[in-house]
């Protein structure tokens, strides 16, 4: 119950905090105290993550890992801000790559490790970051669409996802669904919270009747990304959980009552660029 209400408490303060936030990201000055957010939570997951590896024995040049992830991410907002730059992400992310390379060339050892974690952190935190403030800006390239509605829809169906799977593993769950990593979760939880995730999405479907052209999701796409993001969200959630376990952590930070920034956005990291994706190539 103590877990519960300490739940709870963070949520209702952290919704409080993101509808805040959102009813000023169209704000002309107020953009950039936004971006500059998102790449702080960005900088700040990429450490808890360079300490995973650290744990494992990696060693990073982390100011140059830190400072590729901050570039990387705020990369996102300027290609939304100017069609122009729509290529800026993946340039960021190239020139990075190159950097870290080239600061191995006068110390050879450890340069694999070194890369591969490097690569891939940026993969898995940078990059969905970023996409993050592509969703929320992008559409303003488009002025029928409002992304903030996408942002939020993205928000609501991820985390009542992990809700239903935390109360209906709680009250219903039997059968682990991956014991050696998370022995919290069941599998009577995780189809819990894919409902969880296809009603949340009917029922944007059924707010976007009456938005006009701000917001706009058919029933079948509703249907279909609110299964994507049910399944991909836990998988999210289970692939941060393993990295934990493997680095013999407990929570990605000590920060009070939340644990770490990682452990607030893992089921967001895959489930971001499936929006951004289809914001972008889909619709």
């Amino acid at each position: 119950m103590k877990d519960l209400r300490r739940r709870l408490s963070i949520s209702s303060v952290s919704v409080a905090a993101v509808v805040g936030l959102l009813s000023l990201t169209y704000h002309p000055w107020l953009q950039y105290v936004v971006v500059l957010l998102i790449a702080s939570l960005a900088a700040i997951a990429i450490w808890e993550y360079e300490q995973f590896a650290k744990a494992k024995g990696g060693q990073m040049i982390f100011p140059a890992l830190l400072a590729i992830t901050v570039l990387e991410t705020a990369a996102f907002y300027a290609a939304a801000r100017a069609s122009y730059l729509h290529c800026l992400p993946l340039l960021i992310f190239f020139v990075g790559f190159l950097i870290l390379f080239a600061l191995h060339f006068r110390q050879k050892d450890g340069a694999v490790v070194d890369l591969a974690v490097s690569s891939f952190g940026l993969l898995y935190i940078a990059v969905p970051m970023g996409m993050l403030l592509g969703v929320l800006y992008f559409p303003l390239l488009q002025s029928a669409h409002d992304g903030r509605w996408w942002v939020i829809y993205l928000l609501t169906v991820t985390k009542i996802t992990d809700v239903g799977a935390y109360f209906a593993g709680n009250l219903w769950g039997r059968r682990k669904l991956a014991p050696s990593i998370s022995p919290g979760k069941t599998v009577e939880g995780a189809v819990f919270g894919l409902v969880c995730a296809l009603a949340a999405s009917y029922g944007f479907h059924l707010l976007s009747e009456s938005m006009h052209a701000s917001f706009q999701l058919s029933a079948a796409e509703s249907l279909c990304l609110g299964l994507i993001l049910g399944c991909t969200g836990q998988f999210g959630d289970l692939s941060e959980s393993l990295l934990k376990r493997d680095a013999n952590k407990k929570d990605s930070n000590a920060l009070p009552g939340l644990g770490g920034v990682l452990d607030a956005v893992d089921s967001l990291l895959f489930n971001v660029p499936i929006i951004y994706f289809y914001l972008v190539y889909v619709r």
